[in-house]
């Protein structure tokens, strides 16, 4: 695959694709990621890889160990636990002042972004089982744009990363239930809670929705560990 460079420098690039392909679950947490394969997939030179599998692994996406190369970053417990209490705590930050200072134009862009959000499929229509990808790209949008009316690039800078690793956790672990996974009431109810002004609703209500995102990953993720021992044990 020749990657054209688009007014961009090649190393950053690759950087993007293979940050891109994490992000979406395209490369499983756990996978190994080879250099020579990636240099072919992408038809550069095996240096421009390792730097943006170093870059990768300085942003906490990549884990490096010697003698064993550069793998995605697996799913972990208590990782969860603490990506969770990170995005409360810095999330409700940002979003006090984004309510705080919000106007008429961003409350527009919140209200389009919810919209599409609780108006696009959770699953694939042609496959019920499957997670939609365009569901999640659209959750992030939301979420984004609520939180960039804070007023700090680097309060929103580290809210933004929070959101991606914690994103690839739910493209792996959050089923397909929606009784049991995202809920829309949840966004409508945060959507109406920002638009009333009521910053402490609204945080409460974003608290309570990631924590129990994260139980119910929790859970998947357990119920996974479980199979996986099971899977070793009878061999």
């Amino acid at each position: 695959m020749k990657v054209l460079k688009e007014g961009r420098s090649l190393n950053e690039t690759i950087y993007s694709h293979v940050r891109g392909l994490i992000l979406t679950g395209q490369l499983l947490p756990g996978n190994k990621l080879k250099i020579s394969e990636l240099a072919q997939r992408f038809d550069v030179s095996m240096n421009v890889i390792r730097e943006a599998l170093s870059r990768l692994a300085g942003e906490l996406l990549v884990d490096v160990a010697p003698q064993q190369g550069f793998s995605v970053r697996g799913l972990n417990a208590g990782e969860l636990i603490d990506l969770t209490e990170q995005r409360i705590t810095l999330e409700g930050i940002a979003l006090r002042k984004s309510i705080a200072s919000g106007d008429i134009e961003w409350q527009a862009r919140l209200i389009a972004a919810n919209h599409r959000l609780v108006h696009t499929p959770q699953t694939l229509p042609e496959s019920p089982d499957k997670f939609n990808p365009e569901w999640h790209t659209r959750h992030e949008v939301f979420n984004f744009i609520m939180m960039e009316n804070c007023g700090s690039k680097w309060l929103f800078l580290m809210v933004k990363q929070l959101a991606e690793a914690f994103s690839i956790y739910q493209r792996v672990l959050l089923p397909v239930s929606t009784e049991q996974g995202e809920r829309n009431s949840d966004h409508n109810e945060l959507l109406q809670a920002i638009l009333d002004g009521n910053a402490d609703r609204a945080v409460s209500i974003l608290s309570e929705h990631l924590n129990h995102t994260r139980d119910v990953m929790l859970s998947a993720l357990g119920a996974a560990v479980c199979a996986e021992r099971s899977t070793s044990a009878s061999h």
